[in-house]
């Protein structure tokens, strides 16, 4: 999927008559913050006025596209590892997170509000160490006033909204062999239950601060789907 599918998405909200065009977000969960990190980092197009990013990662491509992104993982197959109970966990296919600037969007290029989620526990993808790194790059580029890190220690992979289920295994399918096996997401059901509920409730309080004042705006939601 190429940047330009947002960014048309993005004019479109931005001259529809029932929106504030310079009030427009974008929130991203699990994959979908692959793209949300690059909006905010390199569009010239998209002038978010926040941007939220829940469960995901900047490592990648930077100038790759999807397949690419997918290849990346491909490449490192080889550090998956298995569970007691024979459970598969990818969380290290990212790790340790890359030096290489090619390989990580440049999150000090930031310069819109941004939030991001992430459970310490996650067994799918490095999202604590990622935040890390992106806390430290900020820091390092002088624009981590702009950043907001929830993380909880009992939450798995996808912090998603409350009262939804917590899954800490799931029958997924793998490329390239498509053969499904079960899958370790992490998180224990109180901790990341109360963690969608915590979670939820300051992203909104979030959106509220920067993104509308009791007038219409619009959010760009991407996710894995």
């Amino acid at each position: 999927m190429k940047d330009d599918y947002f960014e048309d998405a993005y004019k479109f909200l931005e001259k529809h008559p029932q929106i504030i065009g310079s009030r427009i977000a974008m929130i991203g969960y699990c994959l979908g913050t692959r793209m949300t990190f690059k909006m905010v980092a390199y569009s010239k197009v998209m002038k978010l006025i926040c941007a939220v990013c829940c469960s995901g990662i900047h490592v990648q491509p930077v100038n790759g596209n999807l397949e690419e992104f997918q290849n990346y993982f491909l490449e490192n197959s080889g550090k998956r590892r298995m569970s007691e109970k024979q459970e598969i966990i990818c969380r290290d296919l990212l790790l340790p997170i890359p030096e290489d600037p090619a390989l990580k969007v440049d999150m000090g290029r930031v310069q819109c509000p941004l939030l991001i989620v992430v459970g310490e526990d996650d067994q799918n993808w490095p999202t604590y160490e990622c935040a890390m790194d992106i806390k430290a790059m900020m820091e390092k580029a002088g624009n981590s006033h702009l950043l907001t890190l929830l993380t909880y220690p009992n939450a798995g992979h996808l912090i998603e909204l409350p009262y939804t289920p917590h899954t800490r295994t799931t029958l997924a399918r793998f490329v390239p062999t498509s053969r499904p096996a079960m899958t370790l997401w992490g998180g224990q059901t109180l901790g990341h239950s109360r963690a969608q509920e915590d979670s939820w409730k300051k992203t909104l309080a979030f959106l509220r601060e920067h993104l509308y004042g009791r007038i219409n705006t619009a959010v760009v939601y991407t996710s894995n789907l």
